[in-house]
C-alpha cells in the first residue's frame, strides 16, 4: 500500500518509530509462502487441539437452553424477525448482542438444534481470531514474523480459552473479539497511512464488536495503548480521534448495566466498602495471569475466596490472599509507572503488554459485582494477547541471539505441546453438563461454595432420568441450601412421580412453601399433591393460590379447581370452572 502525503503520513509517527508502510494485504499476493506456512501450521495445530469440543452437547443447565433451546428468536432469519433481534435481543438473557443471536440464528436455520453446526461456527472463529492475532502483532511490531508468530500460537492454543470456544453460549465471546481485532488492525492501517477510510471501518467494526458483547467497551483505551506503543505524537487531534468510541462505549456499557439490572443479574450482595472491592477486583487482576501463562486448575466456577456457611458467604473478616494479591497489583502498577516514567531498552513492550491485559480486563474484575462467580475463564480471552505479546517479544530477542536459539525453540515446543495437550483434554470437560460440574466438584472437593455445581448436576440427571443420581445431589446440594425453594421443588418432584413416595414428596413441598411462598411451581404441586392424598380442601386452597400468584388462570387450571369443587361436593362452583375450562 503507498502512502498519498507521505509529509502528513510522518507527522503521524515519530521516526524512530516509524516501519515499512509496506504493509500486508489480506491476499496472498503480498504473503510469502514461508508467512503462508507458518499461519496455516499454527491454524492446524488450533484445530487440532480443539479438536474434542465439536462433539460436545448443548448444555442443559448454563445458559445454552436460554440462548439456543428454548430461544424463540434464533428461530427465523425474517426480516420481521431480525428487527426484533436487534429491538428485542436480551429477553431471553441479561445481555443485548444482536450479532451474537443473529449468528445463531444462521446455525438454526441450517442446524436445527444440533449442537455439532454451532461447534463448528465457535471453532471457525477462534480460528479467525488466531489468524487475526497474528495480522494485529506482525503489523504492531513492523512485520516481526517471529513475534506475531508466537503469539497467534500460544493464543490458539490457550486452554483458558476452552470455555469461550467449547461453550456455544459464549459465542458472543469469539465474535466481538473477530470483530475487536478487525479494529485494531484497521486502527493501525490508518495511524500508518493516514488514510481516513481506514478511520470509519475502525469505528464501524468497533460498533459491530459492541453489538455482539459490551466487553468490547475498552477498545478506545486500547486505541490510545497503540499511539502509545506507536510513539504518536501527542496532540489535540489525537484525542478528538477517539470521542466517537468513547461515546458508543458509554452507550453500551449503560445499556448493558441497564439489562443485567432489569433482568437481576447484577448479584446484590452485601454493602461492601470501596476498599474490598477493590480487594476483589485486584484478586482477580492477579489471579487471571496464572491461569493464562501457567494454565492449572482451570474451573467452570471459580467462587469468592470466603468461607460459605448456611448458604452465604462469611463477609466479617477479609481472607489473606485477597491483602497479598492486592499488595502484588500494587507492585504491577508501581512497575508499569517506573517503565513509564523511565524508559528502559523494553519498557515500550513491557508497558503495552500488561496495560492491554489490564484495560481489557477491567470491566469484569468484579469491582461491581456480576453474577456469583469471582472470575471466569472466557474474561481472559482478548486480555490474554497483552501477556502472550510480551511472551513473545522476549522470546524473539532470545532467537535472535545463536546463543539461545535452540534452547528457546525447544521451551517453545515443549510448552506448546503441553498446552496443546491441556485444552485437547479440558474440551472434554465440556462435554455436557455432567462433565462440566462433576469437574468444578472436583476442583472444590466438599467445599460448600460451590454447591450450585451439586444443583446443576442434579437438574442435569434429571432431565435424562437418572432419578437416583438427582435426588443424590439435590439431597447434598441441600444440606449447604435449606432454603432453595426450587431445589426442594425439584427433588419433591421426582420422589412424587418417579419413586411414589407422597409423603416424602408433600414434606419436600412444604419445605419449599416454607422457604418461599411466593414460588407458583411449588404452590401449584403442593395442590397436586394433596389432591392425591385425598385432601381436597387444602387443594383447593393451593390452586386458588396459584390463580391468586399468576394473576389469571388457563384451562387446566380451571379443570383442577373445578375437580376439588367437585369432590368438595360443590357442584355449582364445579361447574363455573369447568365452563371457564371449556369441560362440559
Amino acid at each position: 500500500m503507498k502512502i498519498k502525503n507521505k509529509k502528513q503520513a510522518s507527522s503521524t509517527i515519530r521516526p524512530e518509530k516509524q516501519v515499512s508502510q509496506d504493509l500486508p494485504a489480506f491476499n496472498n499476493e503480498n504473503i510469502n509462502r514461508k508467512k503462508n506456512s507458518i499461519v496455516a501450521l499454527i491454524l492446524i495445530v488450533t484445530f487440532l487441539s480443539f479438536l474434542p469440543s465439536l462433539h460436545n452437547d448443548l448444555n442443559k443447565t448454563w445458559d445454552d437452553q436460554s440462548y439456543v433451546t428454548n430461544n424463540t428468536q434464533i428461530r427465523s432469519l425474517s426480516f420481521e424477525n431480525v428487527k426484533r433481534v436487534f429491538m428485542e435481543d436480551g429477553y431471553h438473557y441479561p445481555n443485548y448482542h444482536p450479532f451474537c443471536t443473529l449468528s445463531l440464528a444462521v446455525n438454526y436455520h441450517f442446524s436445527g438444534l444440533e449442537p455439532e453446526g454451532y461447534h463448528y461456527t465457535n471453532l471457525l472463529l477462534h480460528l479467525f481470531n488466531t489468524l487475526l492475532v497474528f495480522v494485529f502483532i506482525y503489523i504492531l511490531t513492523g512485520k516481526r514474523v517471529v513475534a506475531a508468530a508466537v503469539t497467534s500460537l500460544l493464543f490458539g492454543l490457550l486452554p483458558v480459552h476452552v470455555e469461550s470456544v467449547a461453550w456455544i453460549s459464549e459465542r458472543k465471546d469469539v465474535l466481538y473479539t473477530f470483530f475487536f481485532l478487525l479494529s485494531l488492525i484497521s486502527y493501525q492501517y490508518f495511524i500508518r497511512n493516514n488514510v481516513r477510510k481506514f478511520y470509519f471501518l475502525t469505528l464501524l467494526f468497533f460498533f459491530c464488536s459492541l453489538l455482539s458483547k459490551a466487553m468490547a467497551a475498552s477498545l478506545p483505551l486500547v486505541l490510545l495503548l497503540i499511539d502509545y506503543y506507536m510513539n504518536r505524537d501527542w496532540n489535540r487531534k489525537i484525542l478528538l480521534e477517539k470521542i466517537p468510541f468513547v461515546i458508543l462505549s458509554i452507550a453500551f456499557g449503560l445499556l448493558a448495566m441497564y439489562i443485567q439490572s432489569e433482568y437481576g443479574a447484577l448479584v446484590k450482595g452485601p454493602d461492601l466498602p470501596v476498599f474490598r472491592r477493590l480487594l476483589h477486583a485486584s484478586y482477580g487482576f492477579v489471579e487471571y495471569i496464572p491461569k493464562i501463562i501457567v494454565p492449572s486448575g482451570l474451573s467452570a466456577f471459580y467462587p469468592y475466596p470466603y468461607p460459605f456457611r448456611n448458604g452465604s458467604s462469611v463477609m466479617n473478616f477479609v481472607p489473606l490472599i485477597l491483602f497479598v494479591t492486592f499488595f502484588i497489583a500494587l507492585l504491577m502498577v508501581a512497575f508499569i509507572a517506573y517503565n513509564i516514567i523511565k524508559k528502559s531498552k523494553y519498557s515500550s513492550i513491557v508497558v503495552f503488554g500488561i496495560l492491554f491485559y489490564a484495560i481489557t480486563i477491567a470491566l469484569v474484575l468484579q469491582f461491581f459485582p456480576v453474577g456469583s462467580a469471582v472470575m471466569a475463564d472466557r474474561y481472559a480471552y482478548i486480555p490474554s494477547i497483552g501477556l502472550l505479546f510480551i511472551i513473545a517479544e522476549f522470546f524473539t530477542i532470545a532467537y535472535n541471539d545463536p546463543k539461545y536459539k535452540v534452547i528457546v525453540i525447544t521451551g517453545l515446543s515443549i510448552y506448546s505441546v503441553f498446552l496443546f495437550g491441556m485444552t485437547y483434554e479440558r474440551c472434554k470437560v465440556w462435554k455436557n453438563d455432567e462433565t462440566i460440574w462433576t469437574d468444578v466438584l472436583n476442583k472444590y472437593p466438599n467445599d460448600s461454595r460451590v454447591s450450585i455445581a451439586l444443583k446443576n448436576r442434579a437438574i442435569y440427571h434429571m432431565d435424562i432420568g437418572n432419578y437416583p443420581a438427582a435426588l443424590n445431589d439435590f439431597n447434598a446440594y441441600l444440606r449447604s441450601n435449606p432454603g432453595d425453594a426450587d431445589a426442594l421443588d425439584k427433588a419433591g418432584k421426582i420422589y412424587a412421580r418417579h419413586m411414589n413416595d407422597v409423603d416424602r414428596a408433600l414434606a419436600y413441598f412444604q419445605a419449599g412453601y416454607q422457604a418461599n411462598p411466593l414460588n407458583v411451581d411449588v404452590v401449584y404441586d403442593l395442590a397436586i399433591i394433596y389432591g392425591v392424598k385425598g385432601d381436597h380442601n387444602n387443594s383447593l386452597n393451593y390452586f386458588l393460590k396459584v390463580m391468586e400468584l399468576k394473576g389469571r388462570g388457563d384451562s387446566q387450571l380451571f379443570q383442577y379447581i373445578g375437580n376439588c369443587y367437585r369432590n368438595l361436593g360443590q357442584a355449582e362452583k364445579a361447574k363455573e370452572f369447568f365452563d371457564k375450562a371449556g369441560v362440559k
